[in-house]
């Protein structure tokens, strides 16, 4: 693998060296070297070297207010990006982190009714809330901002919409776990989003996002199945 050009062993002899040279290769040109970044993330991935990729996050976190784009829409993209990344499981996960980003993305798209990039941005701003809320609040404004993206996410684009569908279900199931008094409304609420989901995939042909989303319909039935009548 090579980083920005540099090969990413002659940079991985030094944890302060690689760190070093991604300031550098940031500074210089954000988007391209943010691709090497993020390859180098999934490297340290699966090297179990949490503590690298955590310093790494945080270099980028340090350098994104002085960073240079050619336009606005390239900023925001940019923004957005990061934000997905701190809003994914993983050792450099920060939710807090991910929300500032995503602010400053959603800020840029609040106008964008056509190429679809609020829905988008909405989207992953939700499933980041999924992934790593921990209260019910949390659970509850990730399922508010799924069912926002699904108002753009018509079925004139069915496929996003069966992500965006699929995803609602899993937050309605979290939701159900942190709201015990409205569980079986949030998992009947999870059973309906993921039929359509299921139904979607399947119109579509797509054979392995069907049989996910088949398996946590299951799950959630059997959840709602085991609620006091």
């Amino acid at each position: 693998m090579t980083v920005a050009g540099v090969s990413w062993r002659a940079v991985t002899d030094s944890a302060e060296g690689l760190r070093d040279h991604f300031r550098r290769a940031l500074g210089a040109d954000p988007i391209g070297a943010y691709r090497d970044w993020f390859r180098a993330q999934e490297e340290l991935g699966e090297r179990g070297d949490a503590a690298l990729a955590r310093a790494l996050a945080d270099d980028l976190w340090a350098l994104l207010p002085a960073l240079s784009f050619g336009a606005a829409e390239e900023r925001a993209r940019f923004f957005h990006n990061a934000a997905v990344f701190y809003g994914s499981p993983g050792p450099a996960a920060d939710l807090v982190r991910s929300r500032d980003a995503f602010a400053v993305a959603l800020e840029h798209f609040a106008a964008d009714d056509e190429s679809g990039w609020r829905a988008r941005a909405l989207h992953n701003l939700a499933t980041a809330l999924s992934n790593l809320g921990s209260s019910r609040g949390e659970l509850a404004e990730s399922v508010t901002l799924f069912q926002e993206a699904l108002r753009w996410r018509t079925a004139e684009r069915e496929i996003a919409r069966g992500v965006t569908l699929h995803n609602l279900g899993l937050a309605r199931r979290r939701l159900a776990e942190l709201d015990p008094e409205h569980a079986p409304e949030h998992l009947e609420e999870s059973a309906r989003a993921l039929r359509e989901a299921v139904a979607i995939r399947d119109r579509h042909g797509l054979a392995e996002g069907r049989a996910l989303s088949e398996r946590h319909l299951a799950v959630s039935l059997a959840l709602l199945a085991g609620q006091p009548r």
